[in-house]
This record gives structure tokens, C-alpha cells and sequence, in this order.
């Protein structure tokens, strides 16, 4: 604003370092207001106001200070590394405003400057031990060494690792054991008695099954859990074999003449055994359950009967129904009924 008036009304001229004002802009009030329409136009400078009338003129001049979002990269973050030849620190990008930190947001559209690491307590690292990988056990199970290499060494800050004398590092820490001992769990193993005779549940022709027992000892033979062996692969303690004991197989005889030629209530039988192969001779029937056991028994002539007719049995005639299969009467007779 220009804060100046007259009689008559000056006529106000706005000037920017002391020329009259070319850049965007948009007067108010008779002249008497400037309003920037875009501020990064301007940097900081002076601009002024020159009131003219008859009477004469008045300069009003007023400091102009533009303040931006900017990135900052002021701020370091710690030191990768206290010593030796690996330190770096990376700048911490902020976003100010007149010098104060604000979200970085503000700054989004403005370019981010390069980052470049920084050397850093680029030192002589003071004396330390190393120590190398442990060397394999030299026993599986009951107890065996492992050894490894302990020395005192120092990093440069040319990054190279020199040795130095014990003691430079016995000043600092103990130093760390270079042996151990290791596997110390006991040597055990699976072992199993003989295989048992062969004549188990047969399972198929001459195929049985025989059984052994399997159990977990120490490498002296004293029997411990088994649980202690579950590591090692475990042996089996059943296996199929060939036994002349099932080599059997189930006989059957001719079916026996049907009780009826028709009707519902005929049926004939057979004999079914389990014999062996060989001998022909008949043997438990439990030596064939591998396979399943022919009927014994079934049906038979299930057709209707269209008449009856007079048989005889013994000293009694009946007439047997070929339709229900049952007596209906019973006289000394012949021919149809």
C-alpha cells in the first residue's frame, strides 16, 4: 500500500530498484494497493511509490524480501564406521522456510541437489582380535575338538589389517578361547535281532511275512531309548518272504443238484476248502484269507412254475406247487395235480 494523499489527487507511479514496475502486477484502490501476481518474478530488493500532484511529489520506499521453500543439506548423519577405512555420512535433506525446518512436502516441486557421501573418521582403528571360522569336529558323536586361529590385529585407515603384538590387544579384552569341545552326545546306532521264522500271515501265494525286533543301543551295546536314534535312518523290522506253508490255494467241488427246478426256494451247495499246492491236502482256512472264499452256496432254477406235478418221497406222494415251490396236498396218486 501507499499511504499518501493530497489535494488534488497525486497520481501514484509504483517503481521496482528505482524503475517503474514492468513485471505482473494488479493495482487497487485508485493506484493506492499493489498486488504481485507472481512472486517468483521478483527477488528481494525495493520497491517505492512516487505520489505527484501540483503541489509536488512524495516517495514512499518499502523492502521487498521473498522467502522460498529450498532444500537444505546442511546436517550430516552419524559416521558409518568409528575408525579404519569404511566411514561415510550421507546429508540429511530438510525442507526450510526462512531458515526453519518444515514438512517436505513444501518443497516437493523444487529440485533435490546431489547427495555425495563423506569420508569420515578415516583412523587407525585401535588393536583387536580376530578370530577365524571353527575348524569341523573331529569326531561325529562322544565328544571331539574344534579349533579356530585367534590373533591381534589392527585396521589402518588405508583399510588394510596388519598384525600387532598380543598384548597391544590384551590391553583392550580378554583374549577368546581357540578350542572347544563338540558332538559330545553319545555314539549310538540301530541294530536288530535275527529275522524270525517265516510263517506268518500269508499275503499272497508262497509270500508271507516274517518280523525281527529293532532296537537303539550305544556303539558298547547298552540298549538306551529309542528316541536317541531318531536321527539315523531306522531298519525295518518286518519284510515279506517265501514260505512253502502259503503256497495253498481254495479247492471247490461241483455244485450239488438244485433242491427245486423252479420256484423261489431252490439252492445247491458246494464244498470249498483251502489245500495246499503241492500235497492237495486241506489246511487251516485262515492260510487262504489273502485271497477272498468262494461261496459254498447259491441259488438256483429262480423261474416260475406253470404247474404242479405228484412227486414221490419215501412211502408219501405230494404234490409240490412249481409256482411257490411248497406241498399243497398230499394223496397216493400220479400224473399232473
Amino acid at each position: 500500500g501507499c499511504a499518501v494523499d493530497g489535494h488534488p489527487t497525486p497520481n501514484i507511479t509504483w517503481l521496482y530498484s528505482g524503475e517503474p514496475l514492468s513485471l505482473q502486477h494488479q493495482l487497487l484502490a485508485a493506484g493506492r494497493i499493489l498486488q504481485i501476481l507472481n512472486v517468483s518474478d521478483f527477488t528481494d530488493g525495493e520497491i517505492s511509490c512516487l505520489a505527484q500532484n501540483e503541489a509536488g511529489s512524495l516517495t514512499q520506499v518499502m523492502s521487498l524480501a521473498v522467502q522460498e521453500y529450498r532444500w537444505s543439506a546442511d546436517k550430516m548423519t552419524a559416521c558409518s564406521a568409528s575408525c579404519g577405512h569404511r566411514g561415510l555420512q550421507l546429508p540429511q535433506l530438510r525442507c526450510l522456510l526462512d531458515g526453519a525446518e518444515v514438512n517436505a512436502s513444501y518443497c516437493g516441486e523444487t529440485p533435490k541437489p546431489p547427495l555425495q557421501p563423506i569420508a569420515c573418521n578415516r583412523r587407525d582403528c585401535p588393536s583387536r582380535w580376530m578370530v577365524t571360522s571353527w575348524s569341523p569336529c573331529t569326531q561325529t558323536c562322544g565328544g571331539g575338538i574344534q579349533t579356530r586361529r585367534v590373533t591381534c590385529q589392527r585396521l589402518t585407515a588405508k583399510g588394510s589389517s596388519v598384525p600387532v603384538s598380543n598384548e597391544a590387544c590384551a590391553q583392550v579384552s580378554k583374549r577368546p578361547v581357540d578350542t572347544q569341545s563338540c558332538n559330545r552326545q553319545p555314539c549310538v546306532e540301530w541294530a536288530a535281532s535275527s529275522w524270525g521264522q517265516c510263517n506268518g500271515p500269508c499275503i499272497g501265494p508262497r509270500l508271507a511275512v516274517q518280523h525281527r525286533q529293532v532296537f537303539c543301543q550305544t556303539k558298547d551295546g547298552i540298549s538306551i531309548s529309542s528316541d536317541q536314534c531318531s536321527s539315523l535312518p531306522r531298519p525295518l523290522s518286518t519284510q515279506n518272504c517265501w514260505t512253502d506253508i502259503c503256497g495253498v490255494h481254495w479247492r471247490v467241488s461241483l455244485w450239488t443238484v438244485c433242491t427245486a427246478t423252479c420256484g423261489n426256494y431252490g439252492f445247491q451247495s458246494r464244498r470249498v476248502d483251502c489245500v495246499h499246492i503241492r500235497t492237495n491236502k486241506p489246511v487251516m482256512e485262515h492260510h487262504c484269507s489273502w485271497r477272498p472264499r468262494p461261496a459254498n452256496w447259491q441259488r438256483c432254477n429262480i423261474t416260475p412254475c406253470e404247474n404242479g406235478t405228484w412227486r414221490r418221497g419215501g412211502e408219501a406222494e405230494w404234490c409240490r406247487s412249481r409256482k411257490e415251490g411248497t406241498v399243497v396236498s398230499q394223496k397216493h396218486s400220479t400224473g399232473p395235480c
